[in-house]
């Protein structure tokens, strides 16, 4: 099933290190960063910032694979990966209703959980 915005939704099937966004709760996002002009809340270092992030995206190629450029937003921060998007959910998936840790394991997050019996760094 076809998501997007706010109703993507990640899931990653651990066995075959895929990422995948399907209909859910804005978990998955793709990869773009907005501009806004100058206020107290968006100063010009975060517009310097903006611009940059923005021009590092806009210089990755696209994925052979035909996946998107996307955010994947965990409680511990986001993660920009290459996801199918309009993926099916497999039943062993892991997603954002999964706990930290499994969820920081399934992504191989740096610093965040041991896997395959070493110590993330």
């Amino acid at each position: 099933m076809s998501c997007s915005g706010k109703r993507c939704g990640f899931n990653i099937q651990v066995t075959k290190e895929a990422a995948g966004c399907s209909e859910g709760d804005g978990s998955c996002f793709e990869a773009r960063v907005l501009t806004a002009e100058r206020s107290n809340f968006h100063d010009e270092e975060l517009m310097d910032a903006t611009a940059k992030i923005r021009q590092i995206l806009a210089g990755i190629g696209r994925d052979p694979k035909g996946r998107k450029l996307s955010f994947i937003n965990t409680n511990m921060g986001l993660l920009l990966a290459w996801v199918e998007h309009g993926a099916p959910v497999p039943p062993d998936a892991v997603t954002d209703k999964d706990d930290d840790t499994t969820i920081a394991q399934a992504l191989r997050l740096s610093g965040y959980a041991k896997v395959q019996g070493e110590t993330a760094s």
